[in-house]
């Protein structure tokens, strides 16, 4: 059992998870609500290929580097961060990849020709660290669960705005968020408070950005 609940902590690790509810927002079907394009599955498949190279680079390669770099010089003692202390440097420089991989974007779109929801998508997640590492200085809260519950607010706010999607893989991500929190309790590396924390913050700020179309 310990083996599967540490599987999935590195599975669905928060490094991860922007980069994998990028590529799910594109690869979702569905129809637009109104008579405006807005459905991210047609988005041009050349364009696809730029912002996955983009954001792989700046949200997870960069960062993995950084994080692996700091393990190797004892700043930080685990690739999960579960020392609160220890989290300050990391969840800095990880925010500062996200500001660029979001000025990268709004540099990069030609004006006019805006993709749909990209923007709050991105914006919502360096919110998000932004929080995080701001709450970090009061409690360790989950980033395993801000990470994987702001995926799940940024699907669901999406979907909301669409029509013709799948609920099923939507409840089928609930599901696997549980499973996700249910090993950081079972590992003991956070207590439920943090857990439920780290739910309400990382969906709450994922869903009121991409639902209302929220960015600057």
């Amino acid at each position: 059992m310990k083996s599967f609940f540490n599987s999935l902590s590195y599975i669905f690790h928060p490094i991860f998870l922007p980069l994998m509810g990028l590529y799910f927002l594109f690869e979702l079907p569905t129809k637009s609500l109104g008579l405006m394009q807005t459905s991210l599955y047609y988005t041009n498949p050349e364009a696809k290929n730029a912002l996955y190279i983009l954001f792989g680079f700046l949200t997870l390669a960069a960062p993995g580097i950084s994080i692996l770099i700091m393990k190797l010089n004892g700043i930080i003692s685990s690739y999960h961060i579960v020392n609160r202390k220890e989290r300050v440097y990391p969840l800095a420089l990880v925010a500062l990849y996200y500001i660029l991989s979001y000025y990268f974007l709004q540099r990069m779109i030609p004006e006019g020709r805006v993709i749909p929801y990209l923007l709050p998508y991105v914006f919502g997640f360096t919110m998000t660290l932004v929080v995080a590492f701001f709450l970090n200085f009061f409690i360790k809260i989950s980033l395993h669960m801000m990470a994987f519950f702001g995926l799940v607010g940024a699907i669901m706010g999406y979907l909301q705005n669409q029509l013709d999607y799948n609920l099923w893989f939507l409840l089928f991500l609930i599901i696997v968020g549980g499973l996700v929190g249910s090993s950081r309790l079972y590992l003991k590396a956070h207590n439920l408070k943090e857990v439920i924390l780290g739910i309400v913050f990382g969906f709450g700020i994922e869903y009121i950005c991409m639902k209302f179309d929220l960015y600057i």
